[in-house]
């Protein structure tokens, strides 16, 4: 009956200091790990409904992106992204994106720097063709002394 009691005491113990995770994720439950899924829905919302301007608020000024190419035709910096996202949101419509985060990983070089593993699942007309795309990407994300988080590229 002792070895039961000192057994259950144990097992209480090791719940009682395991850490919390943010639920659907391997997140810690933390402020700044809540921030940054709360930016990530920001970006969601923001391309849903075709908001350029709140999209941008979420960029770093360092912002960069290659487009996932060697093609320079489809890079995208802070200075043009006004441009490049209204152009891209002139052409669709009936936007529907989900994001399902993966893995969140910390730069090596900057402790402010971590790379966000992510799904996504693209739905959109254009003209009146129904389109979907969708894949893994990473998006590389800074902390800002705030606390807040802001996008550095991976859109």
């Amino acid at each position: 009956m002792l070895k039961r009691f000192f057994l259950y005491m144990v097992l209480v113990f090791a719940w009682a200091c395991t850490t919390k995770t943010i639920p659907g994720t391997d997140l810690s439950d933390t402020e700044s790990n809540r921030a940054l899924l709360e930016m990530l829905d920001e970006y969601r919302m923001a391309f849903e409904g075709k908001d350029v301007e709140r999209i941008v608020r979420l960029l770093d000024t360092s912002f960069a992106d290659d487009g996932g190419s060697a093609d320079v035709a489809d890079d995208m910096d802070y200075a043009n992204a006004r441009e490049r996202f209204a152009e891209l949101f002139s052409r669709i419509n009936n936007v529907r994106l989900q994001m399902n985060f993966r893995k969140l990983e910390p730069s090596k070089s900057d402790p402010d720097v971590y790379w966000v593993s992510y799904s996504y699942m693209l739905s959109f007309s254009m003209g009146d063709k129904n389109m979907q795309d969708s894949d893994v990407k990473q998006m590389h994300v800074k902390k800002t002394k705030e606390g807040s988080w802001l996008i550095l590229s991976g859109i």
